[in-house]
């Protein structure tokens, strides 16, 4: 066969296996910088400890921090907590038992592995309840590298400190999400003293402020 022929042959097998590859190539980390807590519009003060809350609403917003043009539009939207401790000792906010309430609806947040599952299936249905575990060679790697470093588990403030990260939340796609928000609150039940393991009080933060007005159906 020509040397040509063969060539052009094995370039072209190449080239299709390369576009049928993983749908997850390419993913690249975003930075994500926390602002002045003068610029969270829903926040709450209490004990020397404020915690701020920004829910990235729409695909643009959350695109911004991942790397996915449609993450809102699959059903998960981020969450971004931000804690500052004035306190003169180390503090801790337990991002699992964060819920968002809205009427009946009480709503925690997925795990990384679980959200990268989702994200990154070429179907956009929702996954079945409960959503089975990928392994991590299953997954996209890079992906789920940025979306674990973002994650708001159990977070750690030192004194007169910041700290941040973010929860992944199943939400209602077929509803008018702004205004499905802008009647919910954020319910943080667990922040710790970490010098002597005393409880302090919770959090209960409306979402209406971080909703502007215009953006509600």
């Amino acid at each position: 066969m020509n040397k040509k022929i063969i060539l052009f042959i094995s370039f072209l097998g190449i080239a299709l296996a390369w576009a049928a590859g993983p749908i997850w190539a390419g993913y690249k980390a975003r930075p994500w910088t926390v602002k002045a807590r003068e610029d969270y519009p829903a926040s709450l003060t209490s004990e020397g400890v404020t915690i701020a809350v920004e829910p990235l609403f729409t695909d643009a917003l959350a695109a911004r921090v991942f790397d996915k043009n449609d993450m809102v539009t699959r059903g998960i939207m981020p969450l971004a907590i931000v804690i500052f401790n004035d306190n003169d000792f180390p503090i801790e906010v337990d991002g699992l038992s964060i819920e968002l309430i809205h009427d009946k609806d009480h709503i925690r947040t997925l795990s990384p592995n679980e959200v990268v599952s989702r994200l990154f299936r070429k179907e956009k249905s929702w996954l079945p309840q409960p959503i089975p575990r990928a392994s991590r060679s299953e997954l996209n790697t890079d992906a789920l590298d940025d979306f674990d470093s973002k994650f708001l588990m159990e977070k750690m403030v030192e004194p007169h400190d910041k700290g941040s990260g973010f929860l992944y939340l199943h939400v209602p796609v077929s509803a008018d999400l702004p205004t499905y928000l802008s009647d919910s609150v954020v319910y943080i039940p667990h922040v710790y003293r970490r010098d002597n393991g005393s409880r302090m009080i919770f959090f209960e933060i409306g979402l209406a402020a971080a909703i502007p007005p215009g953006s509600r159906g």
